[in-house]
């Protein structure tokens, strides 16, 4: 059997451009995890979608009651309810590539993450590679490290990425909200890209605070 490539599915656009990057060079196996976040629903929806497209299996790892869990402690309904998202997917996926001895796994983090997020740091993800490295030789892979939002999606086109297929809107809703962070970076990076999106594609088309907590 080839060697695998595990890759860490979410339905939006930087993963979804992942999912098509490593297709095309190796098998793999996609997989989405469900921690309870309010999206879950719809970013399940639309990485089904782009599997099928593909003609793969997506596995999906519930996790919701542990993310309901740690929802529970907090006094705010938080969007992602999992601090330090990243190392809870990264463990599960590594776990998982021991079990059908896949050879690596790829996660979507691009340039604009790498400050952001303290489990998209560069250090997390040199620190999380020494783990995987000492529990066996699963790789850590990050083709999109060294691109920004507008250079994955001019990448996704060129290779023919459906984006109105991808869902990035935090709040769940069927439609994109148009207000929350992850719309007004994906309105921008579409905009800066020059790839258009549908009309009415956003609820709201003008930009305001985030909603909701």
């Amino acid at each position: 059997m080839p060697a695998s490539t595990i890759v860490l599915l979410t339905g939006g656009a930087d993963s979804t451009t992942l999912l098509h990057v490593v297709n095309a060079r190796a098998p793999v196996v996609p997989v989405f995890v469900d921690y309870a976040q309010r999206a879950a629903h719809r970013e399940h929806q639309a990485a089904e979608r782009q599997c099928v497209a593909l003609g793969l299996s997506l596995r999906r790892f519930d996790m919701a009651a542990v993310g309901a869990a740690f929802r529970a402690e907090q006094e705010a309904k938080l969007h992602i309810p999992l601090p330090h998202r990243n190392l809870v997917v990264l463990s599960l996926a590594l776990s998982y590539a021991a079990q059908i001895e896949a050879t690596s796994i790829a996660i979507a983090v691009i340039r604009d993450d790498v400050d952001g997020y303290a489990s998209a740091s560069l250090r997390f993800l040199e620190a999380f590679r020494g783990l995987a490295s000492a529990l066996g030789s699963v790789a850590i892979d990050t083709p999109l490290i060294g691109l920004d939002k507008r250079a994955v999606l001019a990448e996704g086109v060129r290779i023919g990425t459906d984006y109105a297929q991808t869902y990035s809107c935090m709040l769940g809703y069927e439609r994109h909200c148009g207000r929350c962070s992850q719309c007004k970076k994906r309105r921008a990076a579409f905009v800066a890209a020059g790839v258009p999106e549908s009309p009415g594609f956003y609820l709201h088309d003008v930009q305001g605070p985030d909603e909701g907590s």
